[in-house]
């Protein structure tokens, strides 16, 4: 009785396997081919953006990244100019970030972004910090994400049903 169950077991998983030779590869030469990425891609870097017509920053640095940050891995320190605030300094800890996007999702201004782009090796811890400069700069080269906190903020408001 347990020969048969064995010889069972061998003639399915021989079909099973003679069933999939004569299927193509799925496997990718990944120097020549590349994957296209997903659309809402969250592993990455993250980004500030600038004023495209002032070339100034937007971020006005009300801390609000800062505070709902989970890991707390978020360091700014304000400066007041004309009014306004900027942040003097803005740091950003890549190697504690869970890549929550709550920070992005609580931007008013969309000031702070996350780039598509994968998580690249690194050799150096300080390379996983992210500077105010390194941050501006990735907003420069790397394509943006999807998400953005005006968008994300007008997702979630309450949809309003007209009784006519």
């Amino acid at each position: 009785m347990k020969i048969i169950k064995i010889f069972r077991n061998i003639l399915r998983n021989l079909k099973f396997t003679m069933s999939n030779i004569t299927k193509g590869s799925v496997t990718l030469s990944y120097p020549d081919e590349k994957r296209e990425m997903p659309n809402k891609l969250r592993i990455g870097t993250f980004g500030l953006t600038e004023n495209n017509e002032t070339g100034e920053e937007n971020c006005i640095a009300c801390k609000l990244c800062e505070k709902i940050c989970p890991s707390n891995i978020i360091d700014i320190e304000i400066e007041k100019r004309d009014g306004r605030g900027f942040a003097k300094s803005f740091f950003l800890d890549l190697q504690s970030c869970i890549q929550c996007e709550l920070c992005v999702q609580i931007c008013p201004v969309d000031a702070i972004i996350m780039m598509r782009v994968p998580a690249k090796p690194v050799t150096l811890r300080s390379d996983l910090y992210l500077t105010k400069s390194k941050m501006m700069n990735n907003a420069k080269i790397y394509d943006e994400s999807w998400a953005k906190g005006s968008l994300l903020q007008e997702s979630h408001k309450p949809r309003i049903k007209d009784n006519k």
